[in-house]
């Protein structure tokens, strides 16, 4: 059962209750209790409808945000295998460690690799130190390419190709 169906069904039965207490409380046609026309009630239910129906669709929007979070980026380190001949391409602001293997720099047309440890810039083509925290400045193509199967740790958006 979908959440639009759940949430519909929640609804209704809240209204269905209500009305029934509320039915139960008077005597139909008084001053507290008037007679209502169908089409009141009708225009009512449709706004109803409506109401419950684009709640539903905010509802699947907020949903697919929250999963759509965890998709781009990381808040902690993944362990990533590349095969040889792969890379792996991050994204801005994307840490890489080496963890075994071996992996050249990918380098764009702005630059290489910052090495933090070393307080370098890797250029393009040079080996990656292993234990070294590497960041990619920009999302421009950069990362690195697997000479050898790698073993990275990775925190932040990353593609394999």
């Amino acid at each position: 059962m979908t959440k639009k169906m759940k949430l519909g069904m929640i609804m209704l039965a809240t209204l269905v209750v209500g009305s029934s207490v509320y039915a139960a409380k008077g005597d139909a046609g008084s001053s507290n209790d008037p007679l209502v026309t169908k089409s009141y009630v009708d225009s009512k239910v449709t706004q109803l409808q409506k109401t419950v129906e684009v709640q539903a669709s905010m509802i699947d929007l907020l949903t697919q945000e929250i999963n759509n979070m965890g998709k781009e980026e990381s808040s902690s380190y993944e362990v990533v295998t590349v095969p040889a001949g792969q890379s792996i391409v991050g994204k801005q602001g994307t840490e890489i460690i080496v963890r075994s293997g071996n992996g050249q720099v990918l380098a764009s047309d702005g630059g290489g690799l910052q090495d933090m440890t070393e307080g370098t810039d890797l250029l393009g083509g040079s080996e990656i130190p292993k234990y070294h925290l590497v960041i990619i400045p920009r999302e421009d193509g950069r990362g690195i390419y697997a000479t050898k199967d790698l073993i990275v740790m990775v925190r932040g958006g990353y593609n394999i190709q």
